[in-house]
């Protein structure tokens, strides 16, 4: 099959978040059997650089052509590409491919693709990766593209992915017929979770001690992933006297002697960092609170297998890779039910919470001072990436759908 995938950035840029990591894993998997390419742009905070070139670029396996933007800074500050040999290239090339598969929709890049595979009556696949409704930033501009553009496109998709089933609701309240609607989360490269780092690295890193309870957000810096509420909650932890509660069935947990109770905050700066320092001096935790800057591959899994607990206290998120990577490495989440998949997690992996400061502590606490508690979650998320939420189940289901409209 020849697959070609629309991405407005790729890999390596991975500061800009889930998607580019699911669009690359995406395609390496097919690539292993399929001729697959990437078209994207040289855009990431800094500018990409291709000295040997920028098309039919080599990535792990991927062919990737990387379209130069016409202005970097306007792509960061709007979200659209200006790459102007775009539309001839993509134009002329098109019909070589059985399937265009467009991540994200809102992008120069997707209105080109969408219009020329139409054209050469080319099906193509929406996978929105949680950007269905135009809310949150930018909303206005949005609602522009949406009109001028975004209907048109999710509209004369052959198919659409859905992470979840709240997505799927968005997908309908934008006009999407249901049954062109498919459910496809996304997973991880659960072979790379075999092999785990010797525990303790990360801690001997930082200046955490053995006996620590060690809280871990792993994501972008940014005013969604709320922050300010974790750092609220994390205060009450570790400076409020508590010292006893009881569990889900009645068990008082002794808080005495615990040791101390560390957060680690792991991720690219998205705007919010000097924000967040600003909170974190406000409450005096400048000696509680490692910030580490992003970190990749075997760092980011040393950080996973030495902490006790992760947690993404999302305004918004319609899924967490990151998440997933923790319960690879078997540990418990703690989430807010504004993240689309916390009707799974709850009671199952961890804990969903309200979006407010108590809850997310009360929640933290419960599975950072209950081992028994924490150890079931941490077995329970271990056994569903292997059963459901890897790369390999995923891209089967990815495939099957594909030979539906060609």
């Amino acid at each position: 099959m020849k697959i070609l995938h629309v991405a407005h950035f790729f890999y390596p840029c991975l500061s800009a978040g889930g998607v580019v990591n699911a669009c690359y894993q995406i395609a390496s998997k097919q690539a292993e059997a399929n001729d697959v390419k990437v078209l994207s742009s040289d855009s990431c905070k800094e500018r990409l650089e291709f000295p040997d070139g920028r098309y039919d670029v080599d990535v792990d396996g991927i062919k990737v052509d990387y379209f130069k933007n016409l202005s970097n800074s306007f792509k960061l500050r709007t979200m659209l590409d200006t790459p102007l040999s775009a539309p001839f290239k993509i134009k002329n090339d098109i019909s070589g491919y059985d399937i265009v598969h467009i991540h994200e929709h809102r992008q120069t890049l997707a209105i080109i693709a969408s219009h020329y595979a139409r054209k050469k009556n080319i099906p193509y696949i929406v996978q929105a990766h949680g950007s269905v409704l135009p809310f949150f930033q930018k909303e206005g501009l949005k609602n522009i593209f949406d009109k001028v553009f975004g209907f048109r496109i999710l509209h004369n998709a052959s198919c659409v992915f859905a992470l979840t089933e709240v997505e799927k609701e968005q997908y309908l309240k934008m006009g999407v017929d249901e049954e062109r609607i498919e459910i496809v989360p996304i997973g991880i490269n659960l072979e790379e979770y075999e092999s785990l780092p010797e525990y303790g690295r990360f801690r001997s890193k930082f200046n955490i001690g053995e006996e620590d309870k060690l809280i871990l957000f792993v994501g972008r810096i940014h005013e969604i992933k709320g922050l300010d509420l974790l750092i609220e909650a994390f205060n009450d932890l570790v400076h409020d006297s508590i010292e006893a509660f009881r569990d889900g069935h009645d068990k008082i947990i002794d808080l005495e002697n615990k040791g101390s109770i560390k957060l680690a905050i792991v991720g690219p700066d998205d705007g919010y960092l000097s924000r967040l320092e600003e909170k974190i001096e406000e409450y005096s935790l400048e000696d509680d609170v490692i910030i580490t800057g992003p970190l990749y591959k075997e760092e980011k899994q040393e950080a996973l297998v030495d902490c006790d607990l992760f947690v993404m206290p999302s305004k918004y998120e319609s899924f967490t890779t990151s998440g997933l990577e923790a319960m690879a490495c078997s540990k418990p989440l703690v989430l807010t039910k504004n993240n689309h998949i916390h009707d799974w997690v709850d009671g199952n992996v961890g804990i969903a919470c309200e979006d407010d400061k108590d809850s997310l502590r009360d929640a933290v606490q419960r599975v950072l001072f209950d081992e028994g508690l924490a150890k079931g979650y941490g077995e329970n998320g271990r056994k569903l990436i292997e059963e459901k939420y890897n790369w390999t189940i995923i891209n089967n289901q990815i495939l099957d759908i594909y030979k539906k409209y060609l």
